[in-house]
């Protein structure tokens, strides 16, 4: 018994420290993209988003679940700032010489 508790306690303490490192590259991409450092934001959201899958993974209660939808919706938004960063800018057409 003592050995499933120690496992239990074992994987909410991991998944505390990648939820934490989470939030810590969501401040840090907030930081980038205010920045307008498109490639640096993109590199954190790929590590954030990476590592939210494998939270994910772990979620083995509701409040865990609620804390992934929470950090999901916040890397969703965040996508949405730094895609708009790097998105192409429209060309305009030249007009032709009359």
């Amino acid at each position: 018994m003592s050995t499933q508790v120690t496992a239990e306690m074992a994987n909410v303490v991991e998944f505390i420290a990648i939820r934490q490192r989470i939030e810590l590259l969501a401040k840090q991409i907030e930081s980038t993209t205010a920045q307008k450092e498109a490639a640096e934001s993109a590199l954190r959201l790929d590590e954030a988003t990476k590592l939210l899958v494998t939270l994910a993974a772990m979620a083995s209660n509701d409040v865990q679940e609620i804390v992934i939808g929470r950090l999901t919706r916040q890397l969703v938004g965040l996508g949405i700032k730094v895609r708009s960063l790097t998105g192409k800018k429209r060309a305009s057409k030249k007009q032709p010489a009359v």
